[in-house]
């Protein structure tokens, strides 16, 4: 499976307090996620976020932010507007449309909480800033709008299935605002992200996350990848940021956490990562994380109601 993939199938997102809102001017929203992330769209219109301590930033139709928890802003008409905590217009409201605001020009928006497998999301989440900004291309723009439209309809309509379906949707939301941010020119993040997208690289890393437990080494990459150690070392260091085998180390720890989590017994994940013993396995575990795989396993009991989905992830991730 593509590293993106697996991480993102690894997080379990689930969304809650979906609400569409449409506010007219003079008009600001406060945000603060708390514990949760939040996804905010633009559907119509246009406004200013403004992330507390930060320069604003103007979002247009089809736009994405997704904040991270914990981060605090406002979202308005203009950027120096007094705002109304999120919760006094829309608490405990999912899927209706709430009108805010005064009665200048219209900007209708779309807003969800996410929460997410943290420990699976961190490959992802060290790679992202604090607020993510998704300027969509118009093809992009229009297929979310298409997207937040059906959405809409689910709602209203209230058939079998649709929060389920609504579930999926918001997903489809989410991937695509952090693909098309981390593709997009000048926003390429750091890290392996970087390496999935360079032109040299993005090979190598592919065989590697194709067979993490393989006994990779420094000649057996660098020949893969036509250059000498050296070069191959420099390079790689200069565009992932750590050196090659330190890369797969913790790819290997990251891989043995979903399995553990998952259920999966210590030998198994040692064997399944490359390590082929658990004494092997919990040395480098240990060293990575500061405790050792079973204690890790403890503490991170998976979900009973994620079982199968964190299964399928383990499976497709080895």
């Amino acid at each position: 499976m593509h590293p993106f993939d697996t991480v993102l199938s690894a997080m379990h997102l689930e969304s809650s307090l979906f609400v569409r809102m449409k506010a007219h001017a003079p008009w600001a929203i406060s945000f603060d996620s708390g514990g949760q992330a939040r996804l905010v769209v633009i559907a119509r219109g246009q406004g200013w976020f403004t992330q507390v301590g930060h320069v604003p930033v103007m979002v247009r139709q089809g736009d994405c932010l997704i904040i991270r928890h914990g981060i605090e802003g406002i979202l308005g008409d203009t950027p120096d507007r007094v705002a109304v905590p999120c919760w006094q217009i829309a608490d405990h409201v999912t899927g209706e449309l709430v009108a805010f605001g005064g009665d200048g020009k219209a900007c209708e928006f779309f807003s969800t909480l996410f929460s997410f497998d943290h420990s699976a999301g961190e490959p992802l989440a060290a790679l992202l800033p604090d607020v993510v900004h998704v300027a969509m291309p118009v093809s992009d723009a229009g297929r979310m709008v298409s997207i937040l439209e059906q959405i809409g309809a689910e709602e209203a309509q209230g058939s079998l299935g649709g929060s389920y379906v609504v579930g999926r949707l918001l997903d489809v939301l989410f991937i695509q605002a952090i693909r098309t941010w981390a593709t997009s020119e000048g926003n390429i993040p750091g890290g392996w992200l970087a390496g999935l997208t360079h032109r040299q690289l993005a090979a190598t890393l592919h065989r590697i996350h194709a067979d993490l437990a393989y006994p990779w080494t420094l000649e057996r990459l660098a020949s893969g990848a036509g250059m000498s150690r050296s070069i191959f070392a420099a390079l790689f260091k200069s565009v992932v940021g750590v050196p090659p085998l330190a890369y797969i180390t913790t790819w290997r720890i990251y891989r043995a956490k979903l399995l553990l989590s998952a259920g999966h017994s210590i030998a198994s994940t040692a064997d399944q990562t490359g390590y082929g013993t658990d004494i092997a396995l919990s040395r480098a575990f240990k060293a990575a994380t500061g405790i050792a795989p079973g204690q890790w396993r403890r503490a991170n009991k998976a979900n009973p109601r994620l079982d199968g989905a964190r299964q399928t992830t383990a499976r497709a991730a080895v």
